[in-house]
C-alpha cells in the first residue's frame, strides 16, 4: 500500500479503505502502459463525499500504476478536489461526475489521458471477462477438491455473491425434489437485512479479502445464516398465473432477468426481491438439479448485460461440477451401504465398529454387540430359490433399520448374518433390544438365532467382543435355534417370550 496514504485525513483514509473496488477496475489500472499520479485535496466530512471519490483513492493505495502523489487539505469552501495526471495531461472529475460512479470516472480518466476513446471500453470488457474467468477457475478448483457436496455448493454460491466475480447482494439455491415436484429452499448466502449487509461488506472491504479467503469462509459456513434459514422455509412451484417467474425460468434455456416490484409467484414473493433479480435453472445434460435466485436488494445496483451473460456461463460450468460430485457421493454411499438390505456394508461396518470401539475404550464407556442370523436360511434358498432368500434378507434389513437406535451401528456381516454394535450400552439393555428384535421377527415369519456380549463385562478387550458374541450365537443355534444367548445366562426362546404368563 502506498505510504502516502498515511498523510490522508484519518477519517477519509478509513472510508477509502472501506470502499469496494470491482476487480475488473483493479485489472484495468494494473495493465495501464504508464503510471498515473493522483493528487487529492480533501475537506469536510469523508462520509459526505461520493463513493467514487473514495474508490479512486483506494485504487491509488492498492494499485502499482495509479500512485497517490500528494494529499493535502482542500481550499476553503471546497469539499474535494481530485486530479489524475499523466505527463502534460490531467483530469479532475467534478462532483457531478463522481456521482455517476467509479466506472464512469475510470472511463473518463482513460479517455482524457490516453488516445482513443474505444480503448477504455475494450480494456474494461476484457478485464471483466478475465477476472470472472479467474474466479471461475478458483471456484471450480475448490469445488473439485471438496469431497462434500454441501461444501461445494456453498463455494458455487460464493462466486455469485463475491465482489471478485458477479457481485450480487444475495443468492439462494432451491433444489428440485423429484418426488414432491417442488423446488425446496436449500442454501443461501447474503445479508438478512440492510444492517447486516453493511456490516458484512465493510468487513470484507476493510480486510481486503481475496477470492480464496472468501471461498474458504463460505466453504466452512463462516457467514450469517439468517437469510439461509429464511430460504429453507420456502418452496417454489409454478403458480399457474400468467407470466409466473418460476414457470418462465424453468422453461428458459438461459438465466432470466426480471424487473418488477412485486413477484407474481407466491413463494418467490417471500424473498422480497430488490426490483431486479435473476432466476436460472441448473440443468446439466437436461436433468433439472435446481434453481438459482440472485438479486441486489440492498445496493439496488442494476444488472448489466455482461453480468447477465456471464451468470449463465458461470452456472453452466459449476452445475456440471455439482452433478459430477453428486454422482460420486451416490457411488460412495452405495459402497457404504449393502444394496439388498439397506444396512451398512461389511467394509463400512468394520470401519465404524473400529471407531466406536476405540472411542468407548478410550473413555471407559461400555458397549454391547448383537450378532444375529436367519435360521434354516439355506433351506429357504433351496426350496424357494435365491429370490425367496433375498426377500427374507430385505425384511430383516428393514426390521433392523426400524427397531435399532439412531446411534447403533447396524450392518450385514455376510450371507444371512447381521451385526448391531450398541455404543455406551450395558448388556441388560442390549439383551432387551435383541429380545424385542427376535419377537418382532417371529411376527414377520422370520426365525432368528441371536448372540449378545458386552465389554468390559464379558471380555477383557474390545477386540474380543465380536468373537464372544459370535460364540453366544453358535450356542443359541446348538440349543435349538429361535432363541437368544448371552455369556453365563440361560437361553431365551422367542416362542416362550411370546407366551403370556
Amino acid at each position: 500500500m502506498n505510504p502516502l496514504g498515511s498523510s490522508l485525513p484519518d477519517d477519509f483514509a478509513r472510508q477509502a479503505k472501506l470502499a469496494p473496488v470491482p476487480l475488473y477496475l483493479r485489472s484495468i489500472f494494473s495493465t495501464l502502459p504508464e503510471h498515473l499520479a493522483l493528487d487529492a485535496a480533501v475537506g469536510g466530512s469523508a462520509r459526505d463525499l461520493p463513493l467514487a471519490a473514495r474508490q479512486l483513492v483506494k485504487l491509488s493505495l492498492i494499485s502499482d500504476q495509479l500512485v497517490l502523489r500528494e494529499a493535502s487539505p482542500a481550499p476553503f469552501g471546497e469539499p474535494l478536489r481530485l486530479t489524475v495526471s499523466r505527463a502534460e495531461r490531467s483530469y479532475s472529475p467534478t462532483l457531478e461526475e463522481l456521482g455517476r460512479g467509479i466506472t464512469y470516472v475510470a472511463r473518463r480518466i482513460l479517455e482524457s489521458l490516453f488516445t482513443g476513446p474505444e480503448f477504455s471500453g475494450l480494456i474494461e470488457r476484457l478485464a471483466f471477462q478475465s477476472s470472472n474467468l479467474a474466479t471461475l477457475r478458483s471456484i471450480t478448483n475448490f469445488m473439485l477438491e471438496s469431497t462434500d457436496v454441501d461444501q461445494a455448493l456453498y463455494i458455487m454460491l460464493s462466486g455469485i455473491t463475491s465482489g471478485y466475480s458477479l457481485g450480487f447482494n444475495r443468492v439462494a439455491l432451491f433444489i428440485w425434489d423429484e418426488e414432491r415436484q417442488v423446488l425446496r429452499g436449500s442454501k443461501a448466502i447474503g445479508p438478512y437485512d440492510e444492517t447486516e449487509a453493511h456490516r458484512i461488506w465493510e468487513a470484507i472491504e476493510y480486510e481486503d479479502k481475496n477470492i480464496e479467503a472468501l471461498i474458504a469462509d463460505y466453504a466452512n459456513r463462516r457467514f450469517d445464516t439468517r437469510f439461509q434459514q429464511h430460504v429453507q422455509g420456502i418452496e417454489l412451484r409454478p403458480s399457474g398465473l400468467p407470466d409466473d417467474e418460476v414457470s418462465l425460468a424453468l422453461t428458459a434455456r438461459d438465466p432470466v432477468r426480471f424487473r418488477q416490484a412485486v413477484s407474481k409467484n407466491p413463494g418467490l414473493a417471500r424473498l422480497a426481491p430488490g426490483g431486479e433479480f435473476i432466476l436460472a435453472v441448473l440443468k446439466p445434460h437436461g436433468s433439472t438439479l435446481g434453481l438459482i435466485f440472485a438479486d441486489n436488494r440492498y445496493n439496488r445496483a442494476p444488472i448489466s448485460p455482461d453480468q447477465l451473460g456471464y451468470f449463465g456461463f458461470f452456472i453452466d460450468q459449476t452445475a456440471l461440477v455439482w452433478e459430477n460430485l453428486a454422482l460420486l457421493e451416490r457411488v460412495a454411499a452405495l459402497a457404504r451401504q449393502d444394496a439388498l438390505t439397506g444396512v451398512l456394508s461389511r467394509r463400512e461396518l468394520e470401519s465404524r465398529m473400529a471407531t466406536e470401539l476405540a472411542r468407548c475404550q478410550r473413555h471407559e464407556r461400555p458397549c454391547s454387540l448383537i450378532v444375529a442370523d436367519i435360521d434354516f436360511f439355506k433351506q429357504v434358498n433351496d426350496r424357494g430359490g435365491h429370490a425367496a432368500g433375498d426377500e427374507m434378507l430385505r425384511r430383516l434389513g428393514f426390521l433392523l433399520r426400524c427397531t435399532m437406535r439412531a446411534d447403533d451401528v447396524v450392518g450385514r456381516w455376510g450371507g444371512d448374518e447381521f451385526v448391531v454394535l450398541m455404543p455406551e450400552t450395558r448388556r441388560e439393555s442390549a439383551v432387551s433390544a435383541a429380545e424385542r428384535l427376535g419377537r418382532l421377527a417371529r411376527q414377520m415369519d422370520l426365525s432368528l438365532s441371536i448372540g449378545v456380549a458386552a465389554w468390559p463385562r464379558d471380555c477383557a478387550q474390545t477386540s474380543s467382543l465380536f468373537e464372544t458374541a459370535d460364540a453366544s450365537l453358535y450356542r443359541a443355534k446348538a440349543e435349538g435355534r429361535g432363541r437368544l444367548c448371552a455369556p453365563g445366562e440361560p437361553a431365551l426362546r422367542f416362542a416362550d417370550a411370546d407366551t403370556p404368563g
